[in-house]
């Protein structure tokens, strides 16, 4: 089926107001890393309080910000998000109202902590916060779920990973929205597909995996689970887009996972872009509806 009108005005939007030149050299890269330090991190907007309770923590030294819906009936889950931006980015307007449409959704509670970014930090850092995040809410939550979109699909494998080899299960359940599994992003259908990404190109987005890396080698585990053993993973949902240069990857990476016994549902998107659920067309809409239904039908398992 053709992409909804709101989505092909969406994409060319994106096109017309050169999204893409955030990653489309070093310099780009470089100047939106300081574009964006200086206006810092976009909070939950005023009028999202109207139907949310939203809270906010210092949690060792990193902000954290609690979701629920004031209207929809409570469920016991809790839904730990990580939000995207290339691990250089901070979270965004699009990420909250695609939060609290969740939070209608799904009657769970959203648990948002904002890990520290390259390239002033590194990937281990954001790992071993994340962990100690993880830590509290699973003491408190035989409900959690991991969550995410892009970048943050990267971290939250890595945290799955780590958490499964100390004997672990993370989540009832993995949902990970056009998830970056390998910064290297080898694929050799990537740079067919990015003349029509409107968002992400290779290069920058590359480097902004160099920055994440630090001193570890980008194929590390950490940076790149794709690397790394996928054996006894959560169960997960995977969406992935077919404009979007990190698709490839992730449909390979949902191949390989189900190939070392994990449970994948996968669900591709040829027509859409990158992130294409926290962009609130049609086809958002019907994304969010998908992701409650896979978090409902695991807490009635």
């Amino acid at each position: 089926m053709a992409a909804s009108l709101g989505a092909r005005a969406t994409i060319l939007l994106l096109r017309l107001i050169r999204r893409k030149r955030i990653y489309a050299s070093k310099q780009g890269l470089e100047q939106g890393i300081r574009q964006t330090r200086q206006a810092g991190p976009a909070r939950p907007p005023m009028k999202l309080a109207r139907d949310l309770h939203i809270a906010q923590e210092t949690f060792v030294g990193q902000e954290v910000y609690r979701l629920r819906s004031k209207s929809r009936t409570q469920t016991p889950a809790r839904i730990l998000y990580f939000h995207g931006g290339a691990y250089v980015r901070p979270i965004t307007a699009f990420h909250w109202r695609f939060l609290a449409a969740l939070a209608h959704a799904t009657g769970g509670e959203l648990v948002v902590p904002l890990y520290p970014l390259a390239p002033e930090s590194h990937g281990l850092a954001a790992l071993d916060f994340a962990l100690q995040v993880h830590q509290r809410e699973s003491a408190q939550s035989e409900h959690l779920f991991l969550m995410d979109d892009s970048a943050g699909g990267g971290l939250a494998l890595a945290v799955a990973a780590a958490l499964r080899d100390q004997g672990t299960v993370a989540a009832r359940r993995l949902i990970l929205l056009t998830p970056w599994v390998d910064v290297e992003l080898p694929h050799p259908d990537a740079p067919g597909i990015e003349p029509h990404d409107p968002m992400l190109a290779v290069v920058g987005a590359r480097l902004a995996g160099q920055m994440y890396a630090g001193g570890l080698p980008t194929s590390h585990p950490a940076i790149s689970p794709m690397h790394g053993a996928l054996h006894g993973l959560p169960p997960m949902t995977l969406f992935a887009a077919g404009r979007d240069i990190l698709g490839p990857d992730a449909i390979a990476f949902a191949a390989k996972a189900q190939a070392h016994g994990c449970e994948v549902d996968l669900r591709v998107e040829p027509d859409m872009v990158h992130v294409w659920p926290l962009l609130g067309f049609a086809e958002s809409r019907k994304a969010v509806a998908d992701m409650a239904a896979a978090i409902h039908a695991a807490l009635s398992d």
